[in-house]
């Protein structure tokens, strides 16, 4: 009996064990697994995923003097020099924080040029590396708000020029900064349990984060607590730049008179004889005639004498057409640039000019920031002396955009469009001087720089007579009399086309063909209409002597003048 007893009990527990065994293997399992991915979970805390960065890599810093720069809390592509403690930045950099920034690389001088002053940098606030001039942060901070911290392995400074919401938190235990958002990126930095950042972007996984130290990366959003909010204070020492203007009250209608030597000054009666309407009148008579600043003038007293009897102010033009000057080298090297804004300013003041006219042409690329620092500093002076200073520029295209439209509109106290010259003696085929879609593109691309009140738009009195013989093109300048006694002549007229908003007319005669795109009471008309739209302020003529009579009843219905030797200056704000 005991024996078969203990038989029993052994198949007993057999069967227990056989039923068991699968629960208690399974058991098992879930024991394991928790345990693999609790140690996995605590050696991702402990031991960071990704190697330390290559700091000077990150930064793409490449050389020793070279410093990173993280402007309004982003890396920029920009690098700063750091040279004998002291950091400079490219004067690209710097114009872009505050746009007056000048080097005559000539004679090496730089400045910083406000509205009522021209600032030489002494020595040690500038250097050249290579061909990029490096200007010191110290002397930028005089002309433009900013706040700024650095750091060193590798040198880097942290630029701010920005206010708004400072939002910040602080690190947990085991928070690292990664070079990108990635669990296997590099690290930038490893923070400190507590360590507060600035929040500069953020998603569910990661923040985009700006330490003390001047570092800046992603940190795992759910590393970060005790996050707060508070408004930051701007930087505000330096009083923003206000530029003065010179005006005339109302609006502005110029006649250009194309005065070529001193004889035909005493045609000025018969270049006003059939004019109503028009307040300013703008001789050419001074010309830029050698590259150390020197001009030509035919400027006559008994002109301007006469100009101001019949209600006219009288703007003097300086043109750069002679072949015998370099218009760069005179305005990239200072001394022979300040001679030439000192001899057109002593013109203007000896002959008793209201105004002066600038007309500088076909400036190489090259030469466009030394054109605007022309302006710059003449402006200061016509200002001071209540001189008003206009520019004449062509209609807008991108090759041209080195005439700094923007610095002009700043400086001058008006942008005078040339809106003519669509087509040229030198055009590959006919069309017209000034078509209407050639005219609205040329204000509103200016407007884009410009504000409307300083902005003239030049009108042509002229035409082109196009003749086409043999597959050779050729043309003539008419004036609008003489364009239409010449389609009288042939026997032809003109039809209105809505294409360009002018007269036009094409016929063939002996072998030859012949077109006209009139400029005639009508085409103004249409012309003036755009620019009354878009608030212009005035209106230019090229040039008198070549209109019929009617144009002014016509320019006087759109731009009625009053006033025309009154002066409106005119500036709110603090000044530099």
């Amino acid at each position: 009996m005991r024996d078969g007893n203990r038989e029993r009990t052994v198949k007993r527990v057999r069967k227990h064990r056989q039923k068991y065994l699968p629960v208690l293997v399974a058991v098992l399992l879930i024991v394991i697994v928790a345990g693999v991915s609790l140690a996995n979970g605590l050696f991702e805390e402990l031991i960071p995923t990704g190697k330390e960065a290559d700091l000077n890599e990150y930064f793409n810093v490449t050389s020793p003097n070279e410093a990173a720069v993280i402007l309004n809390k982003e890396i920029s592509p920009d690098k700063a020099l750091f040279m004998n403690g002291i950091y400079y930045f490219p004067i690209s950099m710097a114009n872009g924080l505050n746009d007056i920034f000048y080097y005559d690389g000539i004679e090496n001088r730089l400045f910083a040029t406000t509205a009522a002053a021209v600032n030489e940098a002494g020595t040690s606030d500038f250097l050249l590396n290579g061909e990029t001039v490096y200007i010191s942060i110290d002397f930028i901070k005089k002309f433009a708000n900013l706040s700024y911290k650095t750091a060193s392995g590798p040198a880097r400074i942290v630029l701010q020029t920005v206010w708004d919401k400072k939002d910040t938190a602080k690190a947990k235990k085991r928070a690292y900064m990664k070079a990108v958002p990635d669990k296997k990126a590099d690290i930038v930095k490893k923070l400190e349990e507590g360590e507060t950042v600035e929040i500069i972007s953020a998603n569910e996984a990661y923040s985009y984060c700006l330490t003390d130290d001047c570092f800046v990366g992603y940190v795992e959003t759910d590393k970060l607590e005790d996050h707060a909010a508070a408004a930051e204070t701007p930087v505000s020492e330096v009083p923003p730049i206000v530029y003065p203007v010179n005006r005339i009250n109302g609006n502005v209608v110029i006649g250009w008179h194309n005065v070529t030597n001193d004889t035909a000054n005493s045609m000025l009666s018969d270049a006003i004889s059939r004019v109503h309407g028009m307040n300013v009148i703008c001789p050419t008579w001074f010309a830029l005639s050698g590259n150390d600043g020197a001009i030509t003038s035919i400027a006559s007293h008994e002109y301007v004498e006469e100009a101001h009897n019949n209600g006219l102010q009288v703007w003097g033009l300086l043109d750069n057409f002679s072949d015998e000057t370099d218009t760069e080298a005179v305005l990239s090297r200072t001394s022979s640039r300040q001679t030439l804004v000192n001899n057109i300013i002593n013109a203007a003041v000896e002959y008793g000019l209201d105004g002066i006219n600038i007309d500088f042409e076909l400036l190489p690329a090259s030469a466009g920031d030394d054109f605007a620092q022309f302006l710059r500093e003449l402006s200061i002076i016509c200002h001071s002396k209540n001189i008003i200073l206009s520019s004449d520029n062509y209609v807008p295209q991108e090759y041209t955009n080195y005439y700094r439209r923007d610095i002009q509109g700043k400086v001058c106290d008006y942008l005078i469009i040339m809106g003519y010259d669509e087509h040229t003696s030198v055009s590959h085929e006919a069309g017209s001087v000034a078509s209407i879609g050639f005219v609205t593109d040329g204000i509103v691309n200016t407007l884009k720089d410009v504000p409307a009140e300083k902005v003239i738009n030049g009108i042509p009195f002229y035409t082109r007579r196009w003749s086409l013989e043999n597959g050779v093109l050729d043309s003539a300048v008419l004036g609008m009399a003489d364009a239409s006694a010449w389609l009288s002549d042939n026997g032809q007229s003109a039809v209105w086309d809505d294409a360009t908003c002018q007269n036009v007319a094409v016929f063939d005669k002996n072998g030859v063909t012949y077109s006209i795109w009139l400029e005639d009471a009508q085409s103004v008309s249409a012309k003036l209409s755009v620019m009354k739209n878009n608030n212009l302020a005035g209106v230019a003529c090229w040039r008198l002597m070549m209109e019929t009579s009617d144009i002014w009843d016509v320019i006087s219905a759109f731009y009625p003048v009053s006033g025309a030797n009154e002066l409106s200056s005119a500036a709110a704000g603090a000044e530099q």
